[in-house]
């Protein structure tokens, strides 16, 4: 069972489908890129947490050396068990083999964006807060 804290601030929530959601590929290039087999593409272009399956806390930079992303593909053929983006920008993403990612909104940059299907698009602006298309709330 996740420890997600569910407040009055949580805007979405992952997955969208019942059931996990299969990581199929990684990518690296100016973010790390999460695709998944139910068509949700997360990328992440600002510093972000992972905490791994062994308790290991590693922060990344996207946008430093790309070789310092090499913890991060540890989730590859993994699954999103859950997840959530808040109002305030932040997102928060638990993966099955036990390793979760956390991605605080940026000041200055869109720290990530989701697409999926449906025309989903999610984008933590600048500041903290979070533009979205395609979403479907109450």
């Amino acid at each position: 069972m996740s420890d997600i804290p569910v407040d009055d601030h949580v805007l979405w929530s992952w997955p969208v489908a019942p059931g996990p959601d299969l990581i199929v590929q990684c990518r690296v290039d100016y973010a790390f890129t999460i695709c998944t087999d139910g068509g949700m593409v997360l990328r992440i272009g600002s510093v972000f947490t992972l905490k791994t399956a062994a308790g290991s806390i590693h922060q990344l930079d996207p946008n430093g050396e790309p070789t310092r992303l090499g913890p991060a593909l540890s989730i590859t053929q993994s699954s999103i068990v859950a997840g959530f983006a808040d109002d305030r920008g932040a997102l928060h993403v638990e993966f099955s083999d036990g390793s979760v990612i956390d991605v605080p909104a940026d000041n200055s940059y869109e720290a990530w964006t989701i697409n999926g299907p449906q025309g989903l698009l999610l984008v933590s602006c600048p500041g903290g807060s979070i533009a979205s298309w395609g979403l479907r709330t109450g």
